[in-house]
């Protein structure tokens, strides 16, 4: 992981990749809660572009820090149980 990425994924977590403050109880997110578009493309078998072209449409859901798009592991895996479950995806 790059030292960009790095502090991309930490700026993130500061605010549990909302833009605001965290819940009382809830854990900040580390690197290991946060996907690239990469990772993603290949947990769902598809191309990075599809990947960064359905979070621009807002198909799956994902975050912009900065210049970069940074996709939430547990929101992608819900998708994909979601998807399981008959959902389109």
């Amino acid at each position: 992981m790059s030292t960009h990425h790095k502090q991309a994924v930490r700026a993130a977590a500061a605010h549990g990749g909302t833009g605001r403050a965290l819940s009382p109880g809830r854990r900040p997110l580390g690197a290991a809660d946060v996907m690239s578009a990469a990772e993603v493309a290949e947990l769902l078998h598809v191309s990075k572009s599809t990947v960064e072209d359905w979070a621009r449409r807002g198909i799956i859901p994902s975050k912009k820090v900065g210049r970069r798009r940074l996709y939430i592991r547990s929101k992608i895996e819900t998708l994909l149980l979601e998807d399981q479950a008959g959902s389109i995806l």
